[in-house]
């Protein structure tokens, strides 16, 4: 049964390493569905989280190659249930007189913050979980998205 797996790389913060983990799910023709590099608290390390599409056979085989790559100090399968995931939005959404109200009232609801109030257009930014965070996008989709940058999911362990 295919499913989301997301992986959790730890690796020395050297210059082509993203690259390098890019290439290899190329060749394997394993789909990144989101990737999202972070330093950790040591500027020599990071954290790479990948999303990756795909079976028990998919997530041993990630496993297997990602250990395999030179500056790679660690590769984790995380368990959605022991795991804390989430992911940011920004959204740039159409505002007028009337809408403006409405739209700081969705926000409010979702505790979403107002980054930018303009006479055309505010923009507004969510942290969460994915569904929170489609359950957002849907709510302003009515008011029209002109923009929306979304990452891929971050975690930590429990």
């Amino acid at each position: 049964m295919e499913k989301d797996i997301l992986v959790k790389v730890t690796a020395r913060n050297n210059p082509g390493l993203l690259q390098r983990i890019c290439a290899l799910f190329s060749r394997r023709f394993f789909n990144i569905v989101s990737i999202v590099a972070a330093q950790s608290q040591d500027p020599t390390v990071s954290h790479i989280f990948i999303v990756v599409r795909g079976d028990e056979r998919v997530s041993r085989q990630v496993e297997k190659q990602l250990d395999k790559l030179y500056d790679v100090l660690e590769v984790a399968i995380l368990d959605p249930s022991r795991a804390v995931k989430r992911e940011h939005l920004m959204a740039k959404v159409g505002r007028t007189e009337e809408s403006g109200t409405k739209l700081i009232e969705i926000a409010n609801a979702f505790h979403a913050d107002v980054l930018h109030v303009g006479p055309e257009t505010m923009i507004l930014e969510l942290s969460g979980d994915s569904r929170t965070l489609d359950s957002f996008a849907e709510m302003l989709a009515p008011f029209g998205i002109q923009e929306m940058l979304r990452t891929g999911a971050m975690a930590m362990t429990i």
